[in-house]
């Protein structure tokens, strides 16, 4: 009987949204291990749709020479991630998007897509490495699957951040984040009563953290499929920690 009860608060009762800003703040390192060992390799990002925006564009004058077909990977990025966005965002609304049940769900399917996208790699059905993507994208443009899957999920992160009201940390959104740190009219306020730019710096510091360690692993033995089911792995972990979060009390 009380494991019953337990299941169904589990299910239709909203956490407490308190600390959460840790899970969101971790997820900022999550996305930039799989965004920076996918562009090590592929030249597109998978989250920060700003730089594919601007290849997109310039693929119009048949620029960069050197990756002619690089907006071809950056519309499959964008189309990809607005496809998540919308996915994500109306089932977590439909489903409650506080509910742990719903946020293990959501953080369930991003990982099951990233090992998806990481076992083509890992089975090398897909080009992965520089030489290999350098020019033309591979011959059949194969790369493409991954990415689309890769940048589906990503939209997740920012799904989970959006509804759990932290909106301020960079989930994959840098550019306003730097600004909102420099022109914080509180900059220097002690770290107790600044709660928001504290999100801010954490944030961005995890994000080059991510970076830094996805271009590693990219050049490591494991390649970039390593970073991946690494960060399918964190995922997982992320989707357990909601079943157990503690519950909004009243």
């Amino acid at each position: 009987m009380e494991r019953a009860t337990w299941l169904s608060r589990r299910i239709l009762d909203d956490l407490d949204t308190k600390h959460t800003d840790l899970i969101c703040l971790f997820l900022c390192f999550i996305t930039a291990l799989c965004d920076s060992s996918a562009y090590s390799v592929w030249s597109c990002y998978l989250g920060l749709q700003t730089g594919n925006t601007i290849t997109l564009g310039l693929g119009a004058s048949g620029q960069p020479k050197s990756k002619p077909f690089g907006w071809l990977k950056s519309l499959v990025s964008i189309s990809s991630f607005m496809a998540g966005s919308f996915t994500f965002a109306n089932g977590m609304r439909l489903f409650g998007p506080r509910r742990p049940v719903t946020l293990s769900l959501s953080f369930l399917v991003q990982a099951s897509l990233i090992i998806i996208a990481s076992a083509f790699v890992e089975a090398d059905l897909i080009p992965h490495t520089a030489a290999a993507t350098s020019l033309a994208g591979g011959p059949l443009f194969l790369e493409l699957i991954p990415i689309a899957l890769l940048a589906f999920q990503s939209a997740g992160c920012l799904a989970a951040s959006r509804f759990l009201g932290f909106s301020e940390i960079p989930i994959v959104v840098l550019t306003s984040v730097y600004f909102d740190i420099a022109s914080d009219p509180h900059l220097l306020r002690s770290p107790l009563k600044n709660a928001e730019r504290n999100r801010r710096v954490c944030g961005a510091v995890l994000y080059v953290v991510g970076a830094v360690c996805g271009g590693w692993l990219s050049l490591s033995a494991g390649g970039m499929q390593a970073a991946l089911w690494i960060a399918a792995a964190l995922k997982f972990c992320v989707a357990g920690v909601w079943l157990f979060w503690r519950q909004r009390r009243g």
